[in-house]
């Protein structure tokens, strides 16, 4: 898990960051953006052709038909340890997915330019690359939970205070020092909000297989995705809202309008309060989870993470 979780960072780091780059390239406008989007679909078909062709020659095993989503939620019904478990995961994919959201804004009307937003990208996820081995090494030694709940609560410190750093670093020339130094912090814990996740999920699977005597992994997982999905969207959309709601005005990035001062406050509190405060309600999630996983005493599951302390 922790070996997938860096290939997964090193993709979202050289995606995220090369496509602003190509665009600036490519001129900027419809016709940048045309020549990333074209450049970004010949990497992802070649990427996707590889499995598709290396796999081939493996031999098919017809497996059980899978569920729908209603079947799912009926399958999976009784698991509260999963579903506190999945709860506090969509709130912390919508956190995070705001921010990225934000990003671009923030770096345009709060860090002097547009042409920051490559570098905040970098500095929210290459720390991840790095950090994620070591959070696996920290799990190992002191409990996956308890390492995913320092994780958030380290998110939640370095979110909030993104908010007076960019008001310290707002029309000061080379002053966004801070505001990365915090985004690489951000980066840090955003590694384990990854990895370990995903490491405490197949507990709640085999606590399940001792609960009712069947194995329904794909439902878990089914339901896993589509909750990480829904996060995922949700959160641009809700950081849209509250644009349009703080009364922003759009324009192209090449020609930036002026903007409000609750327009600008709009963007500084999705890409700083606002993921704080859903990392802050996702940590009751998780203390529900620990307690109802100690109640159904699960088997140990042995995990490259390692087992729970």
């Amino acid at each position: 898990m922790v070996w997938r979780i860096v290939c997964l960072t090193v993709g979202i780091l050289v995606a995220g960051g090369l496509a602003p780059a190509l665009v600036s390239l490519a001129g900027g406008g419809r016709g940048g953006y045309g020549v990333m989007a074209a450049v970004v679909a010949a990497l992802l078909l070649v990427t996707l052709l590889v499995p598709a062709l290396g796999a081939r020659r493996v031999p098919a095993r017809p497996g059980a038909e899978p569920l729908g989503l209603r079947a799912a939620l009926r399958t999976a019904r009784g698991n509260r340890a999963f579903f506190a478990l999945l709860g506090a995961f969509v709130l912390q994919a919508a956190a995070v997915a705001i921010m990225l959201a934000a990003a671009p804004y923030a770096a345009t009307y709060w860090l002097g330019g547009y042409g920051l937003t490559s570098v905040l990208f970098v500095c929210l996820v290459a720390p991840s690359a790095v950090a994620v081995p070591l959070w696996g090494r920290a799990a190992a030694r002191w409990g996956r939970l308890r390492c995913l709940t320092a994780a958030t609560g380290l998110f939640v410190l370095a979110s909030a205070a993104l908010w007076p750093a960019a008001h310290r670093a707002h029309g000061q020339a080379g002053q966004a020092g801070l505001v990365l130094a915090l985004c690489a912090l951000l980066g840090v814990a955003y590694a384990a909000l990854q990895v370990l996740p995903l490491s405490l999920l197949p507990d709640t699977v085999h606590a399940d297989a001792a609960r009712t005597g069947r194995l329904q992994s794909g439902a878990f997982t089914g339901l896993w995705t589509a909750g990480e999905t829904a996060g995922l969207a949700a959160g641009p959309g809700l950081f849209s809202l509250a644009l349009a709601a703080a009364g922003f005005a759009s324009s192209t990035t090449d020609h930036p309008v002026a903007q409000t001062g609750a327009a600008r406050a709009g963007v500084l509190l999705g890409f700083s309060l606002v993921p704080a405060a859903l990392m802050l309600l996702s940590l009751p999630a998780l203390r529900a989870y620990g307690r109802r996983r100690a109640a159904s005493a699960p088997p140990a599951v042995n995990s490259p993470i390692g087992a729970e302390s």
